[in-house]
């Protein structure tokens, strides 16, 4: 690429960057939980919207600061009592984010993309009486055209800190408050090991029917599982089991350990019966959380027995992201992944490196440049990249 073009294709998208930076107005809107507890973004995010460790308390906590929540009617707890049997929020504890990419190039694209809005998420979410808690999340995406890409329902009861339960719709690691696994991201695309179906399927990202057992003693989180097979919404389907725990170190470390092990139902045809398919996922990972900056990191393998046609695979996956966070007038977050994901049982992966530059032009508003390069595909394949403006809003 000569020096001509590579000038051409930076220049629209740091131009337009400037142009945002240049034109975000002063305000202040903060989401639901900053506005009931009067709470800075960075209380709870290392960058939004990742969570630190005082986030993840208030996640397992049932969305609540402390484990027993001040009565109601008072100034540390502005719900409003009805009688004793009812106490409502006196404000609807509703958030909305949306997520543009005005900019997006491919390397095997002769044009650029733009979709202002791409995505649109609400929710709605908060603590209740009686040590109870719920979450609905909504999310639209225009990818070909403007559709619903997932709902989240959840219910949950906390009255211990090393007891709780929840369960719904979602994730089946939607307890988990740890971002190894979670759908939150600072880059346009989450990591590829959490997006890795193989070939039974299974995907880390992916919603279905699930109830949570979870608690925390001292410095150990754990948390048992039960969900049911992907796209089945009725939970009819073969049964998963999640078993995961974490264990906070001093100085912002975290280290943890997950196992997975899943069955699904391949249909029967003319010439087989129906079968049932094997598989497991189990891995490591570790998160560092300290003076601005933030590290993930994960491994794990995925096995899937043979069934019908499918062989016996084993495919590992990992990824490490780094990021941290300047603290200037605008603070910069400068953000590394590495990520690799194998097929045909090790024999090829395919392997990449994202690049995000975000500025945070107000705690819950930021602005980034992205840039992801394939370097490693499996044979036959063709190395890609694609370089994006993004911005993203919370209210």
């Amino acid at each position: 690429m000569t020096t001509m073009k590579l000038r051409n294709r930076w220049l629209g998208p740091l131009a337009l960057l400037g142009f945002v930076l240049g034109s975000v107005p002063a305000a202040q809107a903060v989401p639901a939980f900053s506005r009931k507890n009067d709470l800075a973004c960075s209380q709870c995010h290392s960058a939004w919207p990742l969570l630190n460790k005082f986030g993840r308390t208030f996640k397992e906590n049932g969305y609540r600061l402390d484990r027993e929540p001040p009565a109601a009617g008072t100034s540390e707890n502005p719900d409003l009592t009805i009688d004793e049997r009812l106490s409502l929020a006196k404000a609807l504890p509703m958030s909305m984010r949306f997520q543009g990419r005005p900019y997006a190039k491919r390397n095997v694209d002769e044009r650029f993309n733009m979709q202002v809005i791409h995505e649109f998420e609400l929710q709605i979410t908060d603590s209740a009486p009686k040590n109870f808690s719920y979450y609905t999340n909504f999310e639209a995406a225009d990818d070909g055209g403007w559709a619903v890409e997932g709902v989240d329902l959840a219910a949950g009861w906390h009255p211990k800190e090393a007891a709780n339960f929840v369960g719904g719709y979602s994730r089946m690691g939607f307890a988990d408050g740890y971002n190894t696994f979670a759908s939150r991201r600072l880059t346009q695309d989450r990591p590829s090991p959490n997006s890795a179906g193989f070939q039974s399927g299974y995907r880390f990202r992916d919603q279905t029917p699930f109830v949570t057992f979870y608690g925390r003693v001292k410095g150990l989180y754990y948390s048992a599982t039960v969900g049911t097979g992907q796209g089945d919404p009725t939970g009819a389907d073969k049964k998963d089991y999640l078993l995961r725990a974490a264990y906070d170190i001093p100085f912002g470390l975290s280290v943890g350990a997950f196992a997975l092990i899943g069955q699904r139902e391949l249909a029967a045809t003319a010439t087989a019966p129906l079968r049932t398919q094997d598989y497991t996922r189990q891995g490591v990972d570790m998160q560092f959380d300290s003076k601005g900056f933030t590290a993930n990191a994960v491994w794990f393998r995925a096995k899937e027995d043979a069934a019908a046609t499918l062989v016996s695979q084993e495919n590992d996956a990992w990824y490490v992201q780094g990021l941290y966070v300047i603290p200037t007038k605008i603070p910069i977050v400068p953000t590394v992944r590495f990520e690799s994901v194998e097929s045909a049982s090790g024999q090829a992966s395919t392997e990449a490196v994202a690049v995000a530059l975000l500025a945070y032009v107000r705690s819950n508003i930021n602005v980034s440049l992205d840039y992801l390069q394939q370097t490693k595909v499996p044979p036959g394949g063709t190395k890609g990249d694609r370089f994006s403006v993004l911005f993203m809003l919370g209210f």
